[in-house]
Formats: C-alpha cells, structure tokens, sequence
C-alpha cells in the first residue's frame, strides 16, 4: 500500500475527534502536542493532543486490505460485484469511528493518503458467502421477494431459498440459547407498563380506569397491523419496563401531549430473549476475533430492524418479513420456549421494550374480577396453571404529559 508523504506538522487533528476506542488505541502512542487543522479549517475548540492524519491514514490502510480485495467475483469473465471507489471504503471504515463535525475532512484527507488507483470489492468466500453482511442481505431478499417457508435441508448444504432461510434462522437460534446472558427471566410481580393517547386523554383516563385489562392490552386479532415483529393479525403485548418509555413509545407517533398509562403486574415467571445484553458490533480496527461474532453480528441486525421505527402508511409490510420471521421463530421453535423478547428503546435514552407472545385476552385480569371458569380451563390447559399471566390494578392508571424536546447536531 502506497502513501503520499505528509509532513508531521500538516495535516493533525485531535484525538478528541476519535470516537472508537480501537481506533484511538492503534494511533495514541504517536500523539504530541499541537496545533489541530481539523479544528481550525472547521472553526472547533481544539482538545488536547493531536496526532498526525497518516497515522490514522496508515491504520486505515491496513484493515482496508484485510477487509476488501482487488478481485471481486468474476463468472465467465463478468465481475458479478459492485466495485468500490477508496473514498466510499475510506468513509464506509470511518464511519461511526471519527465525531460527525469532523467526518467529512478527516476522511477526505484520509482518502489522498490511501494512494490506491484500482477500485475495491468487497470479498466473496464461496463457503461463507461474503460475510454475515451479505447472509443477512440475502435472507432478508429470500424472504421479502423468494419465499416465505423455512425447510429443513435435505442434502448436506441448503440448495432451495426455502432451505436456506431455514439454516440461518436454526443458527441464529442455537447461537442465542447457548450464549449466556441473552436469556433472562422476569419474576412474578415485575411491572410491564403500556400507554395509549387520544385527543381527550381525561375520557380517556376514564374509559381505561374503567376496564384497564381490555383497554390497554392487545388490540383484537381483527384489528391489529403489521409491525416490525408481528405480522398482520398476530396480536403481541408490548410493553415497556418503565411508564416513562411506554408514554414515550406511543407518543413518538401521535400528535397528542398527554398519555394515559398503566401497569401490569406479572403472575407468573417468564423467559425472554434480551437483545439489550447484545454487545453493539465489533469494531473494524479491533485486531481481535472470538468466536460467535459473526453470529452477535446477525443478531444486532436483527435488533436493528427491529427498533427501527413502523411506517404507518400501509406501504412497507414486506419491509418487516424477515424480522417478523425470526420472532416467530424465536417464539415457537426455542426449547424451553420464550414469552418474549426484550430490546433496547429508540425514542428514549436507555428505557427497554418487551414484546410478549401473548395477544388472547384470556391471560390478561383487572384486579378483583376472575374470569370465567372455561378461561381458567384454556389457561391451564395452554400454561398449566389456572391464573391470569398479567393482572391489571386500576389504581395504576394514570395520565402522563408527554414533552417534546429538537435536537440539532452538526454532521
């Protein structure tokens, strides 16, 4: 790999400007005191000590040639992959890794000194297929636009889309059962919160006060959309561990300024499936590899799809086949079997969703009025146990103010 030369003197910015603790460790050593032209071409507060842009350039370099190749995957002489200009795999690395304010020059600056005139590709493993990226890509394609079913191979390597969707969900399953700490369990008496909002949220307060259990529990089979883990019809519960995350929740897609809240108290344990104890993805300047990151990789992309807000215009349900796949796979195909699974909020800052594969109001009770002696009988019958699974105190419900705050970031 090539440089042009750079004097020490030209061209430094800011360790401050690094954001991925990788990264920052690969170039620190090389630090001095000066000058930061980052700072100073994009009028910012210069921080601390700064380091040479080359040596950051060299970095990149160096996991550009372990990350991409010159050959691609060429089929009776045609090249079947997109080529890659250095800016776009210059960029694609820093991303995430250097604070937005000086992204766009720190990687400009980078790119003339990865002096490399042929285009990049990213590489193709006939055995691996291209990574987790393009087997996530192309289960996701398989799915949306090949076909829905999940079979088991019949041959020692999955041929049909059928058979292949079916060995990436099993590895995603087996990978999640066995890895400690994304299992947890929560306890009898646990507090699950769910809101609502409507344009008069005082009858509102009053309607749900009333029957708290049918008002803030699933929508009817016959009414509910798609979303991002259930498919049209497939009533779910979804909860959030806090008030102040299930308000927020709702409130993220309603022009209303108040919400009316309850809880639901859990009568008996539950075994969910914890995204939020999935590391975030390895970075691309850690030199070390343990075993399962491929597969943590896997996951993260399906926590991403499904955090990712719902589009309520009626026009993305294909959108959300592939993640509403995996969660009914995690809901009928784990052994012991989940009630749910837990994952990070979008619209709150460190609050918790739970969805829970529980949609029949059979399982839900207000406090004080038992249900009917057949429910109980469909209860035990499902469960084992004769109880509600979440029971509702009125006492509970409440109405919430919803505030609204803009934030405006500099990228």
């Amino acid at each position: 790999m090539e440089f042009n030369s750079v004097r020490p003197a030209e061209d430094t910015m800011c360790l401050a400007h690094i954001t991925d603790s990788h990264l920052l460790r690969r170039v620190e050593e090389f630090a001095e005191t000066g000058e930061c032209t980052i700072c100073e071409t994009e009028s910012l507060m210069p921080r601390g000590h700064v380091v040479n842009v080359e040596r950051v350039a060299r970095v990149v370099a160096d996991v550009a040639s372990r990350s991409y190749d010159h050959e691609g995957f060429v089929v009776d002489n045609e090249q079947l992959s997109r080529p890659l200009q250095t800016d776009e795999v210059v960029a694609t690395l820093l991303d995430g890794s250097v604070e937005p304010a000086a992204f766009d020059l720190v990687s400009g600056l980078t790119k003339q000194l990865v002096h490399q005139e042929q285009d990049w590709f990213e590489p193709f493993d006939e055995g691996y297929e291209a990574g987790v990226q393009f087997e996530w890509d192309d289960f996701e394609q398989s799915l949306k636009h090949e076909s829905r079913l999940l079979t088991p191979t019949t041959s020692t390597r999955p041929k049909t889309a059928p058979e292949k969707n079916y060995a990436f969900v099993r590895s995603l399953l087996v990978f999640a059962e066995e890895r400690a700490g994304l299992v947890r369990t929560l306890r009898r008496g646990t507090k699950l919160y769910r809101a609502r909002t409507e344009r008069d949220s005082r009858a509102l307060e009053e309607k749900v006060r009333d029957s708290p259990a049918r008002e803030l529990g699933p929508a009817p089979a016959e009414r509910v959309t798609a979303g991002r883990m259930n498919a049209q019809g497939v009533p779910m519960l979804y909860v959030a561990l806090d008030a102040e995350t299930a308000c927020a929740e709702v409130a993220s897609h309603s022009p209303y300024d108040e919400a009316v809240g309850g809880a639901f108290i859990l009568q008996q344990t539950l075994r969910i499936l914890d995204l939020t104890q999935v590391p975030p993805p390895r970075s691309v300047f850690d030199e070390t590899h343990e075993e399962g990151d491929d597969r943590l990789r896997s996951l993260n992309f399906y926590k991403d799809r499904i955090t990712r807000p719902v589009i309520l215009d009626d026009n993305h349900p294909v959108d959300y086949v592939p993640s509403q796949m995996l969660t009914e796979a995690f809901r009928w195909w784990t052994n012991p079997s989940l009630d749910g699974i837990a994952f990070p909020s979008r619209v709150r800052k460190g609050g918790t969703n739970v969805v829970l594969f529980f949609g029949d109001p059979m399982w839900f009770e207000q406090q004080g009025r038992q249900s009917s002696r057949f429910t109980r009988f469909q209860r035990d019958n499902e469960r084992g146990n004769q109880g509600p699974v979440f029971i509702i105190d009125p006492k509970t419900v409440r109405r919430y103010r919803v505030k609204r705050a803009l934030t405006v970031e500099r990228q």
